[in-house]
């Protein structure tokens, strides 16, 4: 993880930034946008900010055991996923570097019995944030804390609509129907008939909530009907053929 000499995590937004207006101002969309390089140093002392590495595998945090900061991903992916009853792993989110987390961010944190943890895909350093600093100013009111919430905002704003997306996805019927309306969604983010997924295969069935042996069926018949093309993670969807 990198430090400047006042010891402060840099990794989270210096990842994607831009000189102007006379100081480095991060231009990527996450929750330090806007706001400048010696603005963000105030601010991890303000949101009492402390970072952690996590290993491949381990989980970051668990929902349902009273977990009120926000985590913010600077390196690495991870997954938030949820265990049923019966031991079923069910895949809610894909987080990649700028992605915020937290169970005050979940649509699901009215459960306690949810059992939702947030586990590293791969190696991850995090930094959390207390939640109550942002959604209560410090008293000198600045304008960068200002600029802070409406970011908290839109990347709420933003976690809503992939919601939505995923309750679409999820409302189909057939195994068939569940992938190409996943497709169709990739391949409008990506604007490409070609696309890679986020997700291995196996985490791709946990992600739609179908079983894996049915879907690699359904994938190898749909491959064999001409509707898309695959090469691992690779797809190209035929879409006058698919809709």
């Amino acid at each position: 993880m990198r430090y400047d000499k006042d010891n402060h995590p840099l990794h989270i937004i210096t990842q994607k930034i831009r000189r102007g207006k006379g100081h480095d101002r991060i231009f990527s969309k996450n929750l330090f946008y806007n706001i400048s390089l010696e603005e963000y140093k105030h601010l991890l002392g303000c949101l009492n900010a402390r970072e952690k590495h996590f290993t491949g595998g381990e989980t970051v945090c668990s929902y349902d055991q009273a977990f009120h900061s926000i985590g913010i991903l600077g390196k690495g992916s991870a997954l938030v996923v949820r265990y049923e009853i019966n031991g079923a792993r069910t895949i809610l989110e894909r987080l990649e570097p700028q992605d915020i987390f937290g169970q005050l961010l979940s649509a699901y944190q009215k459960n306690p019995l949810n059992g939702i943890s947030v586990v590293c895909d791969e190696p991850c350093d995090v930094l959390f944030i207390n939640y109550d600093g942002i959604s209560r100013p410090c008293a000198k009111a600045c304008t960068y804390h200002q600029q802070l919430i409406q970011n908290m905002l839109t990347l709420i704003s933003e976690k809503a609509v992939d919601l939505s997306e995923r309750v679409e996805v999820l409302s189909q019927r057939t195994i068939r129907e569940k992938l190409i309306c996943f497709f169709l969604q990739m391949a409008g983010r990506q604007k490409s008939e070609s696309f890679t997924l986020p997700f291995t295969m196996v985490d791709l069935a946990d992600y739609l909530s179908i079983d894996r042996s049915a879907m690699t069926r359904e994938l190898k018949r749909m491959k064999e009907e001409g509707l898309i093309e695959i090469n691992r993670r690779n797809i190209r969807l035929h879409i006058e053929a698919a809709v």
